[in-house]
């Protein structure tokens, strides 16, 4: 790869990831859920798709997010009292919380989920089938990619003393 391909590459990459961000937070305030930041709005997202599998513990819901459950506590503590999410033990086992949307969570998470499929309709709307496919072939080697590097960078903080598989409970953390 050129010089001036890394620059563009980098160009890109910086710039949509801003775009998509500054588009999400547009979205939020339309909707007049201006109490809420792009990132907390991603882990609504993330609580509601754990849930319905039966996977939304805190240890369950920041491993998705690729977070420490103590950052995730903060979210969660926050998120709790605006009122989007609600916290609740498992019957049997009280080190386990359950973490699931309020139907105020659910609409916000419902109203971000539309504004994901409007956008992807609308930036592949022009593309044929070949070029969706090309497209797709190298977004998953981008997500790759992106997976290893979070990957090595969890295992590099882990060797520093920064580990992000500390033994506690839930209960512990929460």
């Amino acid at each position: 790869m050129t010089q001036q391909q890394q620059e563009e590459l980098n160009r890109f990459f910086v710039h949509v990831f801003n775009q998509i961000m500054a588009l999400e937070e547009a979205a939020l305030r339309d909707v007049g859920a201006k109490d809420l930041s792009v990132k907390e709005l991603h882990v609504l997202e993330a609580v509601g798709d754990l849930t319905a599998e039966g996977r939304n513990t805190m240890t369950q819901i920041a491993d998705a997010l690729s977070i420490r459950v103590s950052t995730l506590t903060t979210a969660v503590n926050t998120l709790v009292r605006k009122g989007y999410l609600k916290r609740g033990g498992e019957p049997g086992d009280r080190r386990i919380i359950r973490v699931t949307l309020t139907p105020r969570g659910q609409e916000a998470d419902r109203v971000h989920e539309a504004f994901h499929i409007k956008m992807v309709q609308d930036a592949s709307a022009g593309l044929s089938d070949d070029a969706l496919d090309v497209l797709f072939q190298s977004l998953h080697q981008l997500e790759d990619f992106f997976m290893e590097m979070s990957r090595r960078g969890r295992d590099s903080a882990g060797r520093e003393g920064h580990t992000t598989d500390e033994p506690q409970t839930e209960e512990t953390q929460d």
